[in-house]
């Protein structure tokens, strides 16, 4: 698993009003499964991921959440932390957890 992946993802969500899954999966260089398995993880991580099929269909964060500036509640950043488990390499792995915990 890929963390930089799943936060660009989430990045990208917040920047942008609805995308689909083949343009995430072209940005990131990643198989369309891989998108869906990524999505699945923001969302078992209480990040609301809403999914729409058809052709006005997309993927887009519920409206109640915008990541302005990258300041989180304290709810996300529970959810990002627990995201942070993932991450190999611990050096990468605590940096990224002790800038979480000091935002």
């Amino acid at each position: 698993m890929h963390i930089d992946i799943i936060f660009g993802i989430l990045l990208t969500l917040n920047r942008q009003q609805k995308v689909t899954a083949k343009y995430l999966a072209n940005k990131y260089d990643i198989s369309i499964r891989s998108v869906y398995r990524y999505l699945s993880i923001l969302d078992s991580n209480n990040i609301p991921i809403i999914t729409k099929r058809g052709k006005n269909g997309g993927i887009y964060l519920n409206n109640c959440v915008k990541l302005n500036n990258l300041f989180f509640t304290a709810s996300e950043k529970v959810a990002l932390l627990n995201l942070t488990h993932n991450i190999q390499n611990p050096t990468i792995k605590q940096s990224v957890q002790t800038k979480l915990l000091n935002m």
